[in-house]
């Protein structure tokens, strides 16, 4: 199929849609709504304005409440020609905001102590949009420096291309024109990267492989946290200099540097040593730190050690992972010194333990892994359409579906080449799931091709109920968002493709049962904690795509979400504290108004307003408390009572609510309709953990 390309616009919103939430935010999340806001009204931040295109005022209590503006701000108005139209054009100047706020901060599953990501407050995500579209080309000068970086920004993109059958069939434009909901709000990001979007692609690359062939061997370095380390002041050092930076403090502030520095404090409640985690835009403010580093490493092997890049050594580094190749010892004793050294001067450092050593063959072990399970999964799970003769020759040969898979030898296989290869699930998982959900779609597309039998559809189910076996037997040794995701995916396109064929009712129900018995064992499994949230709420969602037979009873719900029934009283309460923004829509979303869960209802409503109010001398500047009042105020579940209980916290009186309550049908959550779980997680497919 010939690739389609859409031209993209809108360059000063944008970034809003592609570079700001973390990957792992729930299905039900997304910045699709407020995009839409911000593109509808033109809102913008342009020479230290706040700007927006609206006739009249009904949008300046939403502004105000959105830039932490005092109410009785008086709004400055405009008469602007754009494409030959007249406009009003309303602004306040940029000092009146409040642009240093408090990040939503959720915790996902990492190695051993978990990883904190960010949602960024909704203002700063304009004035990141801003800075982009003001600086695109010195972020791309200034990612252009190294010769070691393998993933940096190149250009912006200028055009979204769709190749795949399901980007066809969602596709419905006409080209060079953006329309609300269609496939091309899919985008990845802001620029097109250079050169691997994937590290696994890298080991399997003709440079990986020249580099072996030129080389004896080659070391693994990792940076020791590097994000949480970063001292934000350590981008106009490496840009301008540490020295010329402190002798010239307040001139340097107003340079790029300068203004990346005091941006990335902004959103993150003024804080230097450390930025948020998750947001493309904080890959490429670490990415020009690190292209300084590796710019004087090249400089001072050369001048100190006489070593030569490409000659003597070559050095490749995907974000914070540096792989250098070498012949001699001495060459990576001096290179690593050196640049220890100057990680040191950006308060940065080695991860010692995370250190490989690698002689020829110079193959890493998940790759190794990778070729194995490759091989096996191949082999255990290869359906095909086979043709029968008929008895007479006048009737058609039957087609039937083969595919016979043992369920026991392909997990025994994959748990050898786990250990055999010394690698952990985690590593694999990624890759084994994409060759699951190729393997499902593969069979799928088999079986339409056969005959529409009795026996070819006991032998799909039979199939589909195996691969779900290994899946879920593999998933519940790492169960990370990412993985969780892939999984639902799976789950999704599988419940799509037997309600649609019209499978009987016992065929169907054979794998739903399978579905929900193993979401409900890890849904106990991993009971909501600090570091375990976002993972459980994506196999709730999928759970609810399988019938009302499968409700959950609310005592899972209670147990899952910590939430307990006190003795004497029976009211609910949660004593492991406030439940965040993602499990409250989750939850919603999941219960909706079914009458069976009418009094877990009433206490999440009771919930949220508590909540709430203990945010609210900080309610304005913190990210969630915002966002949930956008969200919550025009979620179609809870109570109009309860809906101006929250808008109180914000001291919005019953004109100001209505107001804010009518500028925006969808902000961040997506409720009932507008909420789509087979199409979120499509969605995922354009923007996978890198």
């Amino acid at each position: 199929m010939a690739k389609r390309r859409i031209s993209l616009t809108h360059r000063k919103q944008r970034p809003v849609l592609t570079d700001m939430l973390p990957f792992e935010v729930p299905p039900t999340f997304s910045n699709r709504g407020y995009y839409r806001f911000l593109r509808k009204y033109s809102v913008e931040i342009e020479n230290r304005q706040l700007r927006w295109i609206c006739d009249k005022p009904i949008l300046d209590q939403t502004m105000k409440l959105l830039f932490g503006i005092h109410k009785h701000t008086p709004v400055n108005t405009e008469v602007v020609t754009e494409w030959g139209k007249q406009k009003t054009r309303r602004f306040v100047s940029l000092g009146k905001c409040q642009m240093a706020t408090i990040p939503f901060n959720f915790r996902v599953a990492h190695n051993l102590d978990g990883r904190t990501l960010s949602v960024i407050h909704p203002r700063n995500q304009i004035e990141v949009a801003s800075f982009y579209a003001t600086h695109s080309a010195l972020i791309i000068y200034h990612t252009s420096v190294s010769e070691f970086s393998i993933r940096r920004p190149a250009s912006v993109s200028r055009y979204v291309y769709f190749k795949d059958k399901l980007h066809e069939q969602r596709l419905d434009v006409i080209a060079g024109v953006e329309e609300d909901g269609k496939e091309y709000e899919q985008i990845g990001s802001y620029f097109v990267y250079k050169e691997f979007r994937n590290i696994h692609r890298f080991f399997e690359s003709r440079k990986y492989h020249r580099s072996e062939k030129k080389y004896d061997a080659m070391v693994q370095i990792d940076v020791s946290k590097c994000f949480d380390s970063i001292y934000t002041h350590s981008l106009p050092w490496a840009i301008l200099g540490k020295d010329q930076t402190k002798f010239g403090l307040e001139e340097s502030k107003k340079t790029f540097g300068g203004r990346f520095d005091a941006l990335m404090q902004n959103l993150n409640h003024k804080e230097t040593n450390g930025i948020v985690i998750g947001p493309e835009f904080s890959r490429i403010f670490a990415e020009i730190i690190l292209q300084s580093i590796d710019f004087k490493l090249v400089e001072r092997l050369r001048a100190a050690e006489n070593l030569r890049h490409k000659v003597d050594y070559e050095i490749f580094r995907y974000v914070d992972d540096f792989f250098v190749f070498y012949n001699d010892e001495s060459t990576r004793t001096k290179i690593f010194d050196a640049l220890q050294d100057l990680l040191k001067s950006k308060k940065l450092s080695i991860n010692t333990a995370k250190i490989k050593h690698y002689q020829k063959p110079i193959i890493t072990e998940i790759t190794i892994a990778k070729e194995r399970v490759s091989a096996l999964l191949n082999e255990q799970i290869s359906p095909k359409c086979e043709e029968e003769d008929s008895a007479s020759p006048l009737t058609s040969p039957t087609k039937n579906l083969v595919c016979s898979i043992n369920t026991n030898r392909l997990i025994i296989g994959y748990k050898s080449a786990i250990k055999e290869s010394g690698i952990t699930y985690g590593e694999l998982l990624n890759y084994t799931f994409a060759i699951a959900e190729n393997k499902i779609e593969k069979l799928f597309k088999v079986y339409v091709g056969c005959d529409n039998s009795d026996r070819n559809r006991r032998r799909l189910s039979r199939s589909l109920l195996a691969i779900m076996e290994f899946s879920f037997f593999a998933y519940s040794a790492s169960p990370k968002v990412n993985h969780t995701i892939r999984l639902c995916r799976m789950i999704a396109t599988s419940v799509d493709f037997l309600n649609s064929q019209n499978f009987p009712h016992e065929l169907k129900h054979l794998l739903f049962k399978y579905v929900h018995d193993n979401v409900v064992q890890q849904l106990d499994k991993n009971t909501m904690s600090a570091y375990r949230e976002v993972e459980s709420l994506y196999l709730l969602l999928s759970l609810s795509q399988i019938g009302r037979e499968y409700w959950l009873p609310p005592p899972i719900l209670l147990r899952h979400f910590l939430i307990k029934e006190e003795k004497g009283t029976g009211n609910y309460c949660r004593p492991a504290g406030f439940m965040s923004h993602f499990s409250i829509t989750i939850l919603l979303t999941y219960i909706k108004d079914k009458v069976r869960y009418t009094k877990l209802k009433d206490f999440l409503e009771a919930h949220i307003v508590a909540k709430l109010e203990h945010t609210k001398a900080l309610c304005h500047e913190d990210t969630e408390a915002l966002i949930m009042l956008l969200d919550l105020i025009i979620c179609p579940y809870i109570s109009t009572a309860t809906k101006e209980r929250i808008g109180q916290t914000f001291g919005l009186d019953p004109a100001s609510f209505m107001s804010v309550q009518a500028s925006n049908d969808h902000w961040f959550t997506a409720w009932g309709d507008k909420f789509d779980l087979g199409r979120e997680l499509d969605a995922k497919r354009s923007r996978e953990v890198y």
